[in-house]
């Protein structure tokens, strides 16, 4: 029978989002997209569907668009395909599946509101918790600035870097930064969220919070991030676009990399996850993923639930590890929107002489990088084996290529590889992306054009070495696909080279069967 330990409940001042280092990257893994619907594979007229998004699709198109993603594309996005008008939603060109040019009073209307731009510069808002409010400067200065990385700095690089290659159809792009105060000061929150869509009147939102996305896609205007579960989804329609899938093809995925890679039905599985909160709705997370468990024939034997509280994260973290270790779990699934609270976990679990196999997925953001990696404790962090979106080193032609666009500006220090430069790069370089291809098949920058540049990029858009990003916001009426990634690898925590090993490269699943099945080598991509 399952139990759940809530541990400790601190002060309400003692709440806040666990991630310093990534305050700004909240929208990585909770952005919205759309529940319970089918996506159209546009080379083979095949439907697949979908746990919230496709995670079934077995063909992948092949695009011909020129890209921005720094000094390997560079230049401003070309016209993909042929031109043709609209009819309910973007055509696409019969040899490559790739969306074609439209004529601007075709673009369907979306809803979205058009502000902030002009034909000399767009304006784009990103908020974060500028002024460290609660205990992000605490977790800061634990973590080191080769670990966290300025903020100030990797936008600095990642703007110049867009404006000296083209800017967004001739314009300059211009960040609106605002302070959301992150979960320490929530009573900068909302207006946060006001001052970038009513007050600067920005064109497009980075929100770091929820309570922000919600707010300014309710006003109508394009959204880099939002909720992730099936009601919201369905509540936004297509506003609200990133990278990260949402929870539920997650949780999918993950239960079945248990049931057919980590055989946790012959084992004894523990979840661990964050409390509700800034950081999303945990406890209905949490249900999806025992859904999920049992539909695989699986069950967790218990459940910890911590509090986002640094000053008790070690005390909690011990009390975790004592109850979860008696219980006999020799698997944890760690299920949270960012690392950190892991550092604590397996240093804890070291010291009760613990050592389960730990898994995650790329969901927990920066959790499959190096730079996370390296902040485990390492006898723990060496059972660690999860899902990635990332590709091996030596197989990518855009490997470093955030690494690069930011030493270009400031050079050697040791921020280059940090949580800010890496998030900072994904979420700039694929929303100049997104608004350079609403340009180039449109003619126009505007909210609606917007969708019609994200529907533009599938698979041949990459910031990094990643697996290939595909949106597809087809007419206002959808399906809509609002979430980039699709595909996963395995990936396994090597300690004593220091890095995470691709055991099953170039294999990549959206969703594995038995004995592995299902499995695509998406090599083409990235060549």
């Amino acid at each position: 029978m399952n139990t759940i330990s809530r541990l400790p409940t601190p002060a309400p001042d003692r709440w806040f989002r666990p991630l310093a280092i990534a305050v700004a990257s909240l929208l990585v893994t909770s952005i919205v997209s759309v529940g319970g619907v089918k996506n159209e594979d546009p080379t083979s007229g095949n439907v697949a569907a979908g746990a919230g998004e496709s995670s079934s699709d077995t063909t992948l198109p092949v695009e011909t668009t020129t890209t921005l993603a720094g000094d390997a594309a560079g230049g401003t996005a070309g016209a993909p395909g042929a031109a043709g008008k609209a009819s309910g939603g973007p055509k696409t060109t019969a040899a490559t599946g790739a969306p074609g040019r439209i004529d601007p009073s075709q673009i369907p209307d979306f809803g979205l509101k058009t502000q902030g731009v002009t034909d000399k510069e767009v304006k784009v808002g990103y908020s974060y918790n500028v002024a460290a409010c609660g205990d992000a400067g605490t977790l800061e200065a634990m973590l080191g600035s080769a670990t966290t990385g300025d903020p100030k700095k990797a936008l600095d690089a990642f703007t110049r870097h867009i404006n000296e290659s083209g800017g967004i159809g001739g314009r300059t792009l211009k960040i609106d930064v605002v302070d959301d105060g992150g979960g320490g000061c929530p009573e900068k929150n909302m207006a946060a969220a006001i001052k970038m869509a009513d007050q600067d009147k920005v064109f497009l939102a980075i929100p770091g919070l929820h309570v922000e996305s919600d707010y300014i896609i309710s006003k109508k205007v394009p959204v880099f991030g939002g909720r992730d579960d099936p009601a919201s989804l369905a509540k936004a329609g297509p506003n609200g676009i990133m990278l990260t899938e949402a929870i539920e093809p997650t949780l999918e995925k993950w239960s079945a990399f248990g049931k057919y890679y980590l055989d946790s039905g012959a084992h004894t599985p523990c979840l661990i996850h964050p409390e509700s909160g800034v950081s999303g709705d945990w406890n209905n997370h949490e249900k999806i993923m025992v859904a999920k468990f049992a539909k695989y024939g699986m069950s967790f034997k218990d459940i910890v639930v911590y509090q986002d509280d640094v000053s008790t994260a070690q005390q909690q973290a011990t009390t975790a590890a004592a109850r979860l270790k008696a219980k006999g779990c020799d698997q944890v699934y760690f299920m949270a929107i960012n690392p950190i609270a892991l550092v604590f976990f397996t240093q804890a679990a070291t010291q009760n002489q613990w050592f389960p196999k730990w898994t995650f997925t790329s969901y927990m953001a920066l959790a499959d990088t190096e730079l996370a990696g390296r902040l485990m404790d390492q006898r723990q962090w060496e059972n660690a084996v999860g899902l990635s979106t990332r590709v091996p080193a030596g197989q990518h032609k855009f490997e470093g290529n955030c690494k690069r666009i930011y030493q270009k500006y400031y050079g050697n220090d040791d921020q280059a590889d940090s949580a800010y430069t890496q998030i900072v790069c994904a979420q700039l370089l694929s929303v100049a992306e997104i608004m350079r291809r609403a340009v180039a098949r449109t003619g126009v920058l505007t909210g609606n054009s917007v969708m019609i540049g994200a529907d533009a990029v599938r698979n041949d858009f990459f910031y990094d070495a990643t697996v290939p990003l595909r949106w597809s916001m087809p007419g206002p009426n959808g399906p809509f696909k609002t979430k980039a990634f699709s595909h996963y690898t395995v990936v396994d925590w090597s300690s004593g080279q220091s890095k995470y090993l691709f055991p099953e490269f170039p294999n990549y699943w959206e969703v594995m069967g038995p004995g592995k099945a299902n499995a695509q080598d998406l090599r083409q991509f990235f060549k």
